[in-house]
């Protein structure tokens, strides 16, 4: 259940910022620019770094990474898009940092904790492999795990599409077209989705910390030696 659901909350800042940011005007290059700058390195990095200061418990790495990434993130993530549609244009000092920190820090936050996520998960998924079924366990847990993150994106597209109203444009007595009247259904639904992720950490963090503490004989299928 804890994977097939925690990334739900999450889903909305894994496969539609950046679609949102594109749509308010922020360009591709600018995106594929962040990836070898911020994204790649910090995907080296933390995992090494997030090893040693949670050395031996992975799941309160995992923990702590997820309260982050359902409430920081989230607001970053929305200081970041509503920069790049009020700013982006804006030629003052004070406007192109905000624009630019904003961005930075939504994008290497993100990676931050979505690399000590799947540093913790990988870490405790291997040290609770069965020797008896040795890869097949492993398989096993990264396909239930990957299953988790595809079928929310396929849920908060439908959301996103069904809650979005477009801008009703006319043409004013100047001959100027003018458009208003239209509703971005991003913003509320990532406060939903947040909400919903913290309602997650409050019932589900318990099983998260319940299953941290089972021993690794709780984790066997049966006599691994074949005696």
């Amino acid at each position: 259940v804890v994977l097939l659901t925690y990334r739900f909350p999450t889903s909305l800042s894994d496969n539609v910022k950046t679609l949102k940011a594109v749509e308010f005007g922020l360009s591709k290059q600018t995106i594929s620019l962040l990836s070898p700058l911020i994204i790649l390195p910090i995907g080296i990095l933390v995992p090494v770094i997030g090893s040693k200061v949670f050395s031996g418990h992975p799941l309160r790495q995992f923990m702590t990474a997820y309260k982050a990434r359902v409430t920081i993130v989230a607001a970053l993530d929305i200081a970041m898009l509503m920069a790049v549609r009020t700013m982006r244009r804006k030629s003052d000092w004070t406007s192109k940092g905000i624009f630019w920190s904003t961005l930075v820090g939504s994008t290497a936050l993100q990676a931050t904790v979505a690399a000590l996520q799947f540093n913790a998960q990988m870490t405790f998924f291997a040290s609770r492999v069965d020797p008896a079924i040795g890869g097949s366990y492993m398989t096993l847990l990264n396909t239930i795990a990957n299953l988790g993150g595809t079928w929310p994106a396929s849920i908060i597209m439908f959301l996103v599409g069904k809650f979005t109203v477009p801008d009703v444009c006319s043409i004013n007595a100047d001959g100027v077209e003018v458009c208003g009247g239209g509703r971005d259904a991003y913003f509320p639904l990532q406060i939903v989705l947040s909400a919903i992720g913290l309602v997650w950490i409050f019932f589900l963090g318990k099983t998260v910390k319940h299953v941290s503490d089972l021993p690794e004989s709780a984790w066997r299928t049966g006599d691994a030696g074949g005696d």
